[in-house]
């Protein structure tokens, strides 16, 4: 990667994370576009951010994004339950880390 390409990146980590940080995206869409910029600057293991793949684990099958518009609407209510206890369950700490990220890159 270049130096510019880094630069780039890192500005769409900022962002992603200022979106999630601030609801302009859902939590689970947030993580997920976290999750492949950290990946393409080489972060995903770092510590501080390995709430994002601990969610995303978490909430492995269910559904996400635009995913939630091809589910039967008795499914995706069933579901939704779980994905709700689980966003608050590590809603402060991602929180945490995007302030982490927006304070570090930003």
């Amino acid at each position: 990667m270049t130096p510019a390409q880094e630069v780039a990146r890192k500005k769409q980590l900022v962002s992603a994370a200022k979106a999630l940080l601030s609801l302009q995206v859902g939590i689970g869409v947030g993580c997920v576009r976290i999750g492949k910029i950290l990946h393409w600057l080489a972060l995903q293991d770092d510590r501080r951010y390995h709430v994002f793949h601990q969610f995303l684990s978490a909430t492995l099958g269910l559904p996400l994004g635009n995913e939630r518009l091809l589910w039967a609407h008795p499914a995706l209510l069933e579901h939704d339950a779980k994905l709700a206890k689980l966003e608050a369950e590590f809603r402060p700490k991602l929180l945490s880390a995007c302030i982490d990220i927006i304070s570090t890159y930003g």
